[in-house]
């Protein structure tokens, strides 16, 4: 059974050659951008409801078209403020096609090709129980070629029930809104059309965004400008952080153990948040609960947050600064001192009731019996002593 539903679309062009125009567009795309709308099924017609409220208010009723809104930048963000009230999330990759001639993909069925294979390997990855819906396409664009890579690769059965359909796009307001929400990203990463106003975009977007995959895979320290508040941005230590993250990403991602997953999911809107929205931020439990809920379909408690997926991030060697205020990849000095000083906030206290507790019961004993004698509670007791 499908529980989970994706309506796709996708902007940019398979042109390699950017110094040639094409034909009716002044420019090649520098990027090529695969988007996913991903819901409930049980929400479906609550996200049709609001996507009708957008189309009238926005649009005179007409198809939700991001072309028609082109550089109107402040339309653009009010738009995808009233988008936020859908209750669906995005899923995106973007790939920077100027990278991928040093690949051999000179050509745009080659260049197809992959981008089949990696978005398939993306979504299929988070989601193997989807039902992917798409627009009606002609026959040389990305969809059409997918539809036929996916049924390929995917064939039915009790473990993997991925389904694919076509929807004429005029049809769906919800594929409409899939290929609204690639264009607004192609203004935030494409060459040709990124604006100033970017960070807005994905401000606004954050809470909707489940992840966006790029490739190549970005390596470097964060893209945004830090917001660091009475702390000095620690490069060293940025590039640190999202090194170990993406170490992590890399062994990790392709496991299919539900808690691995979880841990994936959750590092990786972590390690999105730091590079593209806000190095800063600490990002709150519910919210990386929510992330995960939205992926798996089910919510998880704090107690299996905080034990099944930040603590074995950490024990992996993955940098999780916390505080109060919820969790975030480290980036500076003042980082490190919230995670110690939160973690001895918990830790001082649990000693000083152990301590407590053994010197009543070693007093009550007559000194017979000692809690802490055991060989595994030695740094323990040696803390103590």
């Amino acid at each position: 059974m499908h529980d989970q539903i994706a309506f796709l679309s996708e902007w940019g062009d398979n042109a390699l050659d950017f110094s040639k125009k094409l034909p009716g567009k002044p420019f090649a795309s520098t990027h090529f951008i695969v988007t996913a709308l991903i819901m409930q099924q049980g929400q479906l017609a609550e996200v049709t409801q609001i996507l009708e409220a957008v189309s009238r208010r926005h649009f005179n009723g007409g198809a939700i078209n991001s072309e028609v809104i082109g550089n109107d930048h402040a339309k653009r963000k009010e738009i995808l403020e009233d988008l936020d009230e859908a209750p669906f999330k995005v899923f995106a990759v973007v790939v920077d096609k100027r990278q991928v001639i040093g690949e051999g993909l000179r050509y745009k069925g080659s260049f197809y090709k992959f981008m089949h294979g990696l978005a398939d390997r993306e979504l299929f990855r988070i989601y193997p129980n989807l039902q992917l819906v798409a627009g009606q396409v002609g026959d040389d664009t990305f969809m059409k070629g997918f539809v036929s890579y996916v049924s390929q690769n995917h064939i039915s059965n009790l473990f993997n029930e991925a389904a694919f359909g076509f929807v004429g796009a005029k049809d769906s307001l919800e594929v409409q809104a899939a290929s609204f929400m690639a264009g607004t990203l192609a203004y935030c990463y494409d060459q040709n059309l990124i604006t100033d106003q970017r960070g807005t975009f994905v401000e606004v977007l954050q809470k909707k965004l489940l992840s966006i995959r790029f490739w190549p895979e970005p390596f470097g320290e964060s893209q945004v400008v830090p917001q660091q508040t009475g702390a000095v941005y620690d490069h060293t230590l940025g590039e640190l952080s999202v090194k170990l993250s993406n170490d992590f990403l890399q062994r990790k991602s392709s496991n299919p153990t539900p808690q691995v997953i979880d841990q994936v999911t959750c590092l990786g809107y972590l390690l999105f948040h730091f590079q593209h929205i806000n190095a800063a931020r600490y990002i709150t439990s519910f919210e990386l609960m929510e992330q995960i809920r939205a992926r798996r379909g089910a919510a998880v408690n704090l107690h299996y947050f905080q034990t099944k997926v930040i603590a074995p991030l950490r024990d992996a060697g993955v940098l999780i600064a916390s505080s109060s205020r919820g969790y975030k990849l480290p980036a500076s000095e003042q980082d490190l001192y919230d995670f110690v000083s939160h973690s001895n906030t918990i830790i001082e206290p649990m000693l000083s009731r152990v301590k407590r507790f053994r010197d009543q019961v070693h007093m009550a004993t007559n000194g017979k019996i000692d809690v802490l004698a055991a060989d595994e509670y030695r740094l323990i007791r040696k803390t103590l002593d």
